[in-house]
């Protein structure tokens, strides 16, 4: 990972070796098994969902996610090709909406300090899939002043869903 020291830091002061998963373990065996698996195999991260059992059960947030939330957040402040990229931007976006609120306002919170990375993403034009995911992202906080800007100014490189 181009930031490892960065996540490993993260990881250790967000206190998820400290909160229990759902499969019984200690939280953080999910997060380094999808650091794992993105720094050597992403595309197997494209065929299932992590968080699923781990972090969240269907749409309900476990009380591991602000901590993931944050270890996301700093893995995508890192270089990554657009694979990589589209990877962390949809966890990102998996962690921006519950269907239940415990966890929500904490973990939106948590992304919404980097309101400025999505913004700059759904606007470079490297990736119609990045962008998308950062537009959704940008949705999901009610960054309602951004999200306007960007379907006025940059409708033709955000595939936008009605």
């Amino acid at each position: 990972m181009p930031n490892d020291r960065l996540i490993r830091s993260v990881i250790s002061a967000s206190g998820i070796s400290q909160i229990r998963c759902e499969c019984g373990r200690w939280a953080d065996h999910a997060v380094e098994e999808f650091l794992n698996m993105l720094g050597q195999d992403p595309d197997s991260l494209l065929r299932k969902n992590w968080m699923e059992g781990h972090v969240l059960i269907s749409a309900f947030f476990m009380p591991s996610a602000p901590a993931v939330a944050k270890i996301m957040m700093a893995a995508l402040a890192g270089e990554h090709d657009t694979l990589r990229r589209e990877i962390l931007l949809d966890s990102i976006l998996g962690l921006s909406d519950s269907d239940s609120p415990e966890y929500l306002q904490e973990c939106q919170s948590i992304i919404s300090r980097g309101v400025w990375i999505f913004i700059e993403e759904a606007s470079s034009g490297r990736s119609r899939a990045c962008a998308s995911y950062a537009f959704e992202i940008l949705q999901c906080l009610e960054e309602s002043e951004w999200v306007q800007m960007l379907q006025n100014d940059y409708s033709d490189d955000i595939p936008m869903r009605s």
